[in-house]
């Protein structure tokens, strides 16, 4: 069952429930979609494509441009377009949007507090309000405390960013009904302490994690489970709904690599890294598990 649609405030699943977002582009969107029904349908299933529809879908923009959302845009990661997965993938389907906002560092933070950006935060508001999407989960200024991304310099402009942000939704009911704002942590190792981020409880619905090489012991950014689990912890803490807010095993599928040779042994994928992000899952109660389904090493960007 689906419970983008209750009357659930936070749009908490019940307990033991976790929502599936599939990411991060148009065509990897769709393309699990089709995997999986053609799976079914080997397996004799009669199942119609419909039923694989996940909760809600990923999409990217910046708050500078906005680009993406009434036209596609290709940054070099597959087509972001908004519409086109609402209004022509799953058109019809009330699937959710959960959506990564890039803030552009601390020069884009002070850009929102001093009010430069209110025109483009009111479009965003307005496509957010009329847009198909049953709900959308918003992640500002997301993976914040990922040092190359500019804003552990200034933690303060970032938290003042936030909750300017929600304030201006807020303002319109059909905002603050609708979108729930996502505190995205990168969960790896930071330069600030994590809590100096944090705009308060009173600005947030949930907390995010991103989970990519952590369970690897040949991780290149020298990060661990315990990374993710203080951010969990941290919501535990402040009572807040968890979601592991972008993932892939990227960079430990194959094991004839330079870096991964000497680990040979550690068996499949599916036990390196799946099962372990399950069984976080189960443990921590996480509401949302956002994959992406991309070949990252065939895009340009990446």
């Amino acid at each position: 069952m689906n419970y983008l649609g209750t009357n659930n405030p936070s749009c908490q699943p019940p307990s033991g429930s976790t929502y599936l977002t599939i990411g991060q582009d148009l065509f990897s969107i769709q393309e699990y979609i089709v995997e999986q029904y053609n799976m079914s349908l080997h397996k004799l299933s009669k199942a119609p494509m419909s039923s694989f529809t996940p909760s809600t879908a990923m999409f990217y923009t910046d708050i500078q441009v906005l680009r993406g959302l009434e036209q596609p845009v290709d940054y070099g990661s597959g087509i972001e377009y908004a519409d086109g997965i609402t209004d022509s993938l799953f058109s019809g389907q009330a699937v959710g949007l959960q959506i990564g906002l890039w803030l552009n560092g601390t020069t884009g933070c002070k850009d929102i507090i001093s009010g430069a950006l209110d025109k483009n935060i009111e479009t965003l508001i307005e496509f957010l309000t009329d847009g198909h999407a049953s709900k959308v989960f918003l992640r500002v200024g997301y993976e914040f405390d990922n040092p190359s991304f500019g804003y552990s310099d200034d933690p303060l402009s970032f938290q003042k960013a936030f909750i300017y942000t929600v304030e201006q939704c807020r303002l319109y009911p059909g905002c603050a009904e609708k979108v729930k704002f996502v505190w995205h942590s990168w969960a790896a190792k930071r330069s600030t302490p994590l809590e100096d981020f944090y705009p308060g409880d009173d600005f947030v619905d949930w907390i995010g994690v991103s989970i990519f090489d952590q369970f690897f012991p040949w991780s290149e950014r020298d990060a661990t489970r315990d990374d993710i689990v203080e951010v969990l912890e941290f919501a535990q803490k402040h009572h807040k709904p968890t979601m592991i807010a972008e993932s892939t095993p990227f960079g430990g599928i194959q094991l004839d690599l330079n870096i991964t040779q000497p680990y040979e042994g550690m068996g499949e994928i599916w036990n390196r890294w799946f099962q372990p992000v399950l069984d976080l899952v189960d443990e921590y109660d996480i509401g949302m598990w956002s994959y992406i389904n991309c070949a990252w090493q065939d895009q340009p960007m990446w």
